[in-house]
């Protein structure tokens, strides 16, 4: 004999399978902003963003200040937000990458603003042009990696049925 789960178990039960398999955008975001700040501590240690750092040069920035300022604030902002991403990849579960990657092009540029906002509050005098090319920067290689990631994933996944 079968016996009949009770109704209000059998929803609660279906809600929180639901939430596990379709995590809400909002703690989706709020991860990955942990992450980014996490990441950003460790970057900072190593690469001064906008002249803000834990050290005041690195033998990276004279590298990249060597090839132009422009360059140096594109790879800088890679630098920046590619670093939370990976970060990101250690903190949110496959369902919440799939959710990060479903939003990626609000999740990143809202990420860029709020350093830029972080930023100012420090009190980083921001031009905004070079903030823009930091901006293109970072994202740029925040969606390459978030790709690259779904792009190996799918490869391990073709490989295994084969």
């Amino acid at each position: 004999m079968n016996p009949k789960m009770p109704y209000g178990l059998e929803q609660k039960i279906k809600s929180n399978i639901f939430l596990k398999i379709n995590p809400p955008g909002h703690r989706v975001f709020f991860k990955l902003s942990l992450a980014q700040l996490m990441a950003s501590f460790l970057v900072l240690a190593i690469c001064p963003q906008f002249h803000l750092g834990f050290f005041s040069h690195s033998f990276l920035t004279h590298i990249l200040m060597s090839w132009g300022e422009v360059y140096c604030n594109i790879v800088c902002g890679a630098i920046f937000l590619g670093t939370g991403t990976i970060f990101s990849f250690l903190f949110l579960s496959s369902d919440e990458l799939r959710v990060l990657k479903r939003n990626q092009f609000i999740y990143f540029p809202t990420l860029i603003l709020l350093s830029l906002l972080s930023f100012v509050i420090l009190g980083v005098k921001i031009q905004l042009l070079m903030f823009l090319i930091w901006g293109l920067g970072a994202k740029a290689s925040a969606i390459g990696i978030l790709s690259a990631y779904y792009f190996v994933k799918i490869s391990m996944l073709n490989q295994t049925k084969h």
